[in-house]
């Protein structure tokens, strides 16, 4: 989470300086059907208070009698002591569920006091991938003690149940954890094909959080699970006493009282946290009250004419549900988190208070308009609501420049059109700039494209011809990528942005530490395309340095970005990747182009350090150790310089048997690299760069031995000697520290061919600093269409229960 923090911070940021979140309210008085915000009146869509039962006369005199007769708090853990309310509600919902029921002071410490306690050491644990955050977080907890957890897509239960066969004789329990109603989309579970995977497997159990069903539905309220399924004997389900329920803590209810007494001793947040309060016990016990009379009835069919009445006037104005059920709340696809706000604010101005629902609650393309029903409002309350969404969904699609066919092929649902008028298509801005485009660097005079490549990497046109003759292909895999050019030029024919871009599969814990990368390897033996997708990247995996040239002076920079990721995501459509990537920028942070990505959808990725020796001015050997630090220096006299006489440098040409074993070495340093967990680049790649007078490669040898121990094939035009792959013999690591002294001589040849800067690439910080190397923050900007993948690596264990 700690990697999201500044991006969550820059999208909150966004929505509250667009005037949709982080809201007070204005009013001194609440109903449940309007609130007051920015000194205007707007209908709440926005409430999860789904049965209105706030302002519920009962509720009020139940709090009202409970603060008389307790206080406003009784302050004590309730493994001391519990006020005497406590006692009568849990008898009250036990009697509701059926199921012996304990109050816990949230949901979220419903979940924290429960699993760790249920859940055991032998057991295994699988999520739905859109379980809510709060079980997520209490999942962090087992997996610190060891316990595996394994994501499965949402809903997919072929993928659920080939995944307990896989744990099942490992395991003693095999816990499943979902939601009964998702908090963002409002789809449900597929509760009966679960109870039938309860009666099939013995050792699975099942924990739903039933907390947005609870109340509206169900006999007495006992919520969405419940009116679906039986209690199973291996089920657990939490519940909110808030929302529908209209007090204030959450419950547990256990198949049985043996479970129940267990949390209730042992639960760490029974223990040590502080309990709910006598007002919302008062307001919980009258709910009760209300649940266990026929007067609920009332209240839930109230509701069911509304929901249906919205998903009725939905239907009529062709506005995109992600699913149509019959739960009170509802997602109307729309994208980006910038149309999310805007779409909000247009409502908003209309007096419709309503959410947007963005990354990272929801993946960052596929956010939208989040609202609820409840029995407060009217039904003509919805039908205005509805009339002016159409409205204002079309406007603010038109002038985001979507199209109705790109939210369907984004959100992956048919094809839709919104009644009253249909949404423009959206053709080629009037602006200034324009597009050329190509699938190969022979497209362009050499003198033209080595104009902006040379110096910034290894990709002039010599280079990029080479790269195309491995690994060119017309569909993606891990070494074939389909290439392409892109030049954005203004009216009078300036280069504005020009770039290239490939198609790979790549690996997805590229950039995960080592210990997970070992993990995924290890199941990659029996699937080779395990959490691999296909991206849309700025350059290519076998190419580094400043892959963008953006001209930054010209007042429409921020449309060519614009137009490049454009580009990428029609390319990323066609080849059915789920990521765009523009890499690699290197040194201090660009905010102004942070933002103009981050509209775009693309997040900040922090990516290895990148190190290099910016000025290699020094004038003799001694110069050059005087300029390391102190420590430095005492460090590469003794690891380093001590060695430098048992070797032997060449360079120049290689026979076809020393550049076999040159790529041997490479091979043995890349089945150790789990750091930066990436293909292994084939033979015919090292051969071009070998025949490519632009590659510098130096070897080591020790003296006396006819084959290399350390191989670095490094790139140099223009000024930067960019060291790329590195090749080692282990044995010569561990007696003669060959890493630390190829490293060495990697500078002393960049000085000696007369480079003015070295770059050392990623990784290895504390021996590249050893030979004068310093690191830079390196990032890339990411889109990431499908998390599933990133969700299961991050479910991996790490630590001493990673091995």
């Amino acid at each position: 989470m700690s990697n999201l923090i500044p991006l969550l911070d820059q999208i909150v940021n966004d929505g509250r300086a667009a005037g949709v979140g982080h809201f007070t309210l204005e009013d001194s008085s609440l109903g449940g059907r309007t609130l007051t915000l920015n000194g205007r009146n707007a209908l709440n869509f926005g409430s999860c208070s789904y049965l209105g039962l706030e302002t519920n006369e009962a509720l009020v005199e139940g709090t009202i009698d409970a603060v008389r007769r307790y206080g406003t708090q009784f302050s004590s853990s309730r493994a001391y002591a519990s006020v005497t309310l406590y006692g009568e509600l849990e008898e009250r919902l036990s009697a509701m569920f059926g199921r012996p029921t304990l109050v816990t002071a949230s949901t979220t410490l419903g979940h924290l006091a429960t699993l760790p306690v249920l859940v055991g050491d032998n057991d295994a644990v699988i999520l739905d991938h859109q379980v809510h955050a709060s079980i997520q977080m209490t999942v962090q907890q087992l997996k610190a003690r060891g316990i595996p957890a394994t994501i499965v897509r949402h809903n997919d239960l072929d993928h659920l149940e080939k995944t307990i066969r896989q744990l099942k004789p490992k395991h003693e329990k095999i816990w499943y954890f979902a939601d009964g109603v998702y908090s963002m989309y409002g789809d449900s579970a597929p509760l009966a094909e679960i109870e039938q995977l309860l009666d099939r497997h013995e050792q699975l159990h099942f924990y739903v959080d039933d907390a947005h069903g609870m109340s509206w539905t169900g006999t007495h309220g006992v919520g969405h699970v419940r009116s679906r399924m039986t209690h199973h004997p291996r089920m657990v389900q939490a519940v909110s006493l808030n929302k529908a329920f209209a007090a204030g803590g959450g419950a547990i209810i256990f198949p049985d009282q043996a479970s129940a007494q267990l949390v209730r001793n042992c639960g760490s947040t029974l223990i040590f946290s502080g309990p709910v309060q006598p007002p919302m016990l008062g307001a919980a016990i009258a709910s009760a009250r209300l649940h266990m009379s026929d007067g609920i009835v009332e209240h839930q069919e109230k509701l069911a004419l509304r929901v249906a009445h919205m998903n009725k006037r939905l239907n009529e104005a062709g506005l995109p549900q992600y699913a149509e059920n019959d739960t009170p709340l509802f997602f109307v696809a729309a994208g980006l988190p910038h149309l999310d706000y805007e779409l909000v604010r247009r409502m908003l101005d209309d007096g419709f208070y309503m959410n947007a629902a963005v990354f990272p609650a929801v993946p960052m393309k596929r956010g939208g308009l989040r609202f609820t029903v409840t029995n407060h409002l009217e039904l003509s309350d919805i039908d205005a609501m509805v009339d002016t969404m159409a409205r204002h969904y079309v406007e603010a699609l038109d002038d985001a420049g979507v199209t109705f066919d790109d939210v369907a092929r984004t959100f992956k649902i048919p094809r839709f059109e919104v009644r009253g008028r249909k949404a423009a298509q959206v053709a080629e801005p009037a602006a200034t700039l324009w597009c050329e485009r190509a699938t190969s660097v022979d497209a362009f005079d050499p003198r033209d494209w080595d104009g902006h490549a040379r110096g910034h990497g290894n990709f002039t046109h010599a280079a990029l011809r080479r790269i195309e003759d491995v690994f060119g292909g017309s569909t993606p895999t891990a070494d074939r990528w389909p290439f392409h050019y892109l030049t954005v030029r203004d009216e009078v024919g300036n280069v504005v942005l020009r770039t290239f871009y490939t198609a790979a599969r790549i690996k997805d814990d590229m950039f995960e530490p080592a210990e997970v990368s070992q993990q995924v390897e290890a199941q990659r033996a029996a699937d080779p395309n395990h959490l691999t997708s296909i991206a849309v990247m700025l350059g290519s995996m076998a190419t580094k340095g400043d892959h963008l040239y953006l001209d930054r002076k010209h007042p429409a920079w921020r449309d060519a970005i614009t137009m490049l990721v454009e580009e990428m995501e029609a390319a990323s459509a066609r080849y059915g990747a789920t990521q765009i990537m523009i890499r690699d920028f290197v040194g201090e942070r660009d905010v102004a182009l942070e933002n103009a990505m981050l509209s775009l959808g693309l997040a900040v990725a922090h990516l290895p350090d990148n190190h290099s020796i910016e000025s290699l001015d020094w004038e003799d050997h001694e110069a050059y150790v005087q300029s390391l630090g102190r420590r430095y220096r005492s460090d590469l006299r003794r690891e380093i310089l001590k060695n430098a006489e048992a070797f032997e440098v060449r360079t120049g040409k290689m026979t076809d048997a020393e550049l076999e074993h040159a790529f041997a070495l490479y091979q043995s340093v890349h089945a150790r690299a789990f750091e930066l967990n990436v293909y292994e680049l084939p033979f015919e790649l090292f051969r071009a760069m070998h025949d490519d007078d632009a590659y510098d490669v130096l070897r080591l040898h020790v003296k006396g031995e006819d084959e290399a121990v350390a191989v670095m094939f490094s790139h140099f035009e223009g000024d930067d000697y960019n060291a790329m792959f590195v090749g080692l013999d282990e044995d010569a690591i561990e007696r003669l520290g060959a890493y630390k002294q190829i490293l060495y001589r990697t500078v002393m040849r960049a000085k000696e061919l007369g480079a003015s800067r070295l770059d050392l690439a990623f990784t290895a910080k504390l021996a590249k600093r050893k030979v004068g190397a310093s690191p830079q923050p390196a990032r890339a900007f990411v889109r990431v269409d499908d998390h599933f993948n990133a969700a299961v690596i991050d479910a991996l264990p790490r630590g001493a229960r990673a091995a």
